[in-house]
C-alpha cells in the first residue's frame, strides 16, 4: 500500500467520521433531532439508507447511547516466523536459536463508545525472549490509542472501521552471529518506528446461539504508518448479565504479523561493525482469554 494511498483512505475516514458527528450533534435534543431528519428527508431517502445502515440519529438522543467497556486478558503466543536480515549479511533465523517460541502477551485496555464512534486506550506487554539469560529479546510493549466509527449499525450486526496508533517503538536486542551461548559475536539493538494501522470490524450479536447468551467479533488490521503491523482475528463472547453491569468472557484468536528495520545511522551494537539495514520480521499466533465489564 503506497503512502498516497493510505493517506487517502484516512482522509476519507475522518471526513466521514466527521459528517457523522454533525448529524449526531443535532440529536442531542430529540426535537431538534426530528426536525433535521425532516428537513434531510424531502432531500434524500434516508428511510431506504437506515434500512441497511441503521438509524442516522439516535431516537432518544446521544446521551443514551453511552457505554463503555473495560477489559483485561492474556493470550499464549505461538512463534510462526522469526527472522533477522542484514542489507550486508543476509538472513539469519532467530526461531529456536534464540527466541522461546512460546510468549506470553497481557492486555488491558478501556473503550468509550458514544452512539457510532469509540475512542480507545489500551496496554500491551509483549515481549517475546531467548530462553537463555541474556540473549534475545524482541519487545513490543506499551501503551496505543484508538478509534471505531460503525458505519453499519443494526441491532443485530455492527461493521465499521478502525485506526489505531501505537505510542512506542518496537525493538529487538541480542547477538546475531555466533550462536555459541558462552560467546556471542555481536550484540546488536534494533528500534523500529511506531506503527499505526487502518482496518474493520464486525460484532454479531443475535439473541442467543444454541440457547447461550453470547455474539461474534472479528477484525482485521493493516499497516497504516511506521512499523508495518498487520492483524486478524476473532472472539467468541460469552455475555450473562450479573446485577447493573453486563460482563463477557471472551475466546479470542489473532494472528499478527510485524516488520520493522532500523535507520542505518542509529546502529547500535557491542562491536564494530558495518553500517546497514536491519529487518526483523515476526509471526505470531495468539490465543487469549479476556474479560470485560459493560456499563
Amino acid at each position: 500500500m503506497t503512502e498516497i494511498y493510505r493517506n487517502s483512505i484516512a482522509s476519507a475516514l475522518v471526513k466521514g467520521a466527521l459528517a457523522l458527528v454533525l448529524i449526531c450533534a443535532v440529536g442531542v435534543a430529540p426535537c431538534l433531532a426530528q426536525s433535521y431528519a425532516a428537513s434531510l428527508g424531502s432531500a434524500l431517502p434516508l428511510g431506504g439508507l437506515e434500512r441497511f445502515i441503521g438509524p442516522l440519529i439516535p431516537a432518544q438522543g446521544i446521551g443514551s447511547t453511552f457505554r463503555s467497556e473495560v477489559c483485561g486478558g492474556m493470550s499464549a503466543g505461538d512463534v510462526k516466523g522469526a527472522k533477522l536480515s542484514g542489507s550486508g549479511i543476509g538472513e539469519l533465523s532467530l526461531r529456536k536459536a534464540l527466541l522461546d517460541e512460546a510468549p506470553l502477551r497481557l492486555d488491558a485496555s478501556a473503550n468509550i463508545r458514544l452512539w457510532r464512534f469509540g475512542l480507545r486506550a489500551a496496554y500491551t506487554n509483549f515481549d517475546t525472549r531467548s530462553r537463555h539469560v541474556n540473549l534475545a529479546k524482541i519487545d513490543f510493549s506499551g501503551l496505543s490509542l484508538g478509534g471505531d466509527v460503525d458505519v453499519i449499525q443494526l441491532p443485530w450486526l455492527s461493521l465499521g472501521a478502525c485506526v489505531d496508533f501505537y505510542l512506542y517503538d518496537p525493538t529487538f536486542q541480542g547477538p546475531i552471529f555466533g550462536f555459541d551461548l558462552n560467546n556471542p559475536t555481536v550484540n546488536l539493538e534494533i528500534v523500529g518506528r511506531k506503527p499505526s494501522t487502518i482496518g474493520g470490524y464486525l460484532r454479531y450479536v443475535p439473541p442467543e446461539i444454541l440457547g447461550y447468551p453470547l455474539h461474534v467479533e472479528a477484525w482485521v488490521k493493516a499497516p497504516l504508518g511506521g512499523a508495518k503491523l498487520t492483524a486478524f482475528g476473532g472472539a467468541l463472547v460469552f455475555r450473562p448479565q450479573i446485577y447493573r453491569f453486563d460482563v463477557a468472557a471472551k475466546l479470542t484468536v489473532e494472528k499478527e504479523h510485524l516488520k520493522f528495520s532500523n535507520d542505518p545511522r542509529t546502529q547500535v551494537s557491542s562491536f564494530s561493525l558495518p553500517e546497514q539495514k536491519w529487518e526483523v520480521d515476526m509471526e505470531w499466533n495468539l490465543y487469549g482469554l479476556d474479560f470485560s465489564i459493560y456499563f
